[in-house]
């Protein structure tokens, strides 16, 4: 196969970085190798760490109810849960899968270890719906969807908490007018239908805990698959340092930026591709033939031809130069959104030269009593996983 600078490749028992390549050898830690030499990884990665935006963790009242909500409507695929018994919490992960893609069966009853070793290598993105045993049975339990806080206007308006942070999920389709009307026959309620508000042609459907959903249309390339899970947004309070943070550390790619200089605020679409996933979107880009390469700020149409989750990272102007200001991560009360997680290469070693390079961290890999996972914190605040993908199939 051919690689691009960039691309994370095995040399022997290491993983390394090419640095240059002409078609037929690749240039890795100086030396030139033909292609043969090389081993296309298992798994998709990117940055130092070979890091891969892997989940969104989102607290739920009842698995019974959402995990075949998000089956039935948006085509997810239950691919593995892990029950803490001792803990009194079960999580669950969904992907929207490729069609015709492989995946080990799993069940609400059931699960296995290759399903455990599935999740740990996988190259898309997943949903991690987290429960806490009796929530189901609990009349006064209820998440807080990330919308509501002291610095929003109208009926979003409320005393806690102080900022807002997590803002929503996507999907993309091809048809939002056609995709709002057939959730709305199933029964599906909406935050915001196509047509209403200023911004015409989205929507936001409601999830069972009252989460936003956004639909978003992607450019028509004939794929069979009816919706790809597209975004997680997150509010920032300083966009160009979060961007620098999940660019360096965890390799992501800027795909988009957009300045709305008349109304003091940026959003930044974040993807984990390697160099070679990015140029395959490239020729199917119809706003940009990206000719002179990536250019974040010029327009472009790669968040709707890409398969990959983004992270978008809205940033309204000053927060940072405010020092009262913080985004609620989510995880004191009011409770919903928990964290996103990346798998990477060498968990214990990623963490420390990330903490030697100033990141923070909540929880190392030594810490506590589930090992291969370590919590770092991104400049506003959020909590970051870090998942070993490399350290076998239990993480308990």
């Amino acid at each position: 196969m051919g690689f691009v600078a960039g691309d994370n490749v095995r040399v022997g028992d290491r993983t390394v970085t090419v640095q240059e390549s002409n078609g037929h050898a690749v240039k890795v830690d100086g030396r030139w190798l033909h292609s043969e030499e090389v081993e296309a990884l298992p798994t998709m990665g990117s940055g130092p760490y070979h890091a891969r935006f892997q989940q969104t963790m989102l607290r739920i009242k009842d698995p019974k109810v959402s995990i075949p909500f998000y089956v039935e409507n948006f085509g997810m695929k239950l691919i593995h849960w892990i029950e803490f018994p001792q803990w009194k919490f079960t999580v669950y992960f969904l992907e929207r899968c490729r069609d015709g893609q492989q995946v080990p069966t799993c069940t609400m009853e059931k699960t296995g270890i290759e399903n455990e070793r599935y999740l740990w290598t996988m190259s898309g993105s997943t949903l991690e719906l987290t429960h806490n045993h009796g929530a189901e049975m609990d009349d006064n339990f209820k998440v807080w969807n990330g919308n509501t806080g002291k610095d929003a206007d109208g009926p979003l308006h409320a005393e806690e908490p102080a900022a807002r942070g997590f803002g929503h999920v996507a999907f993309n389709c091809d048809d939002v007018y056609e995709a709002s009307a057939l959730l709305e026959k199933k029964g599906v309620k909406f935050q915001k239908k196509p047509d209403e508000g200023r911004m015409k042609g989205l929507a936001f459907a409601l999830d069972p805990d009252g989460y936003w959903i956004e639909l978003v249309r992607r450019q028509k390339l004939g794929w069979s698959e009816y919706y790809n899970l597209s975004q997680t947004m997150l509010r920032v309070k300083d966009g160009p340092a979060s961007v620098e943070f999940y660019t360096k550390h965890l390799g992501m790619t800027l795909l988009r930026q957009l300045d709305f200089p008349q109304w003091k605020f940026s959003l930044y679409f974040l993807a984990s591709m390697t160099p070679t996933e990015v140029s395959e979107c490239f020729p199917k880009d119809p706003e940009n033939k990206h000719s002179c390469g990536l250019n974040p700020a010029a327009p472009n149409a790669l968040t709707k031809v890409c398969w990959n989750q983004c992270l978008e990272l809205t940033w309204n102007h000053g927060t940072e130069k405010d020092p009262n200001f913080k985004v609620h991560d989510g995880n004191a009360q009011p409770q919903g959104f928990g964290h996103i997680g990346f798998l990477v290469d060498d968990l214990e070693g990623a963490c420390a030269k990330m903490e030697q390079d100033g990141v923070a961290f909540k929880k190392r890999p030594q810490d506590g009593n589930m090992r291969g996972i370590a919590f770092a914190y991104d400049p506003s605040g959020y909590w970051i996983e870090l998942i070993d993908r490399t350290r076998g199939v239990t993480r308990r």
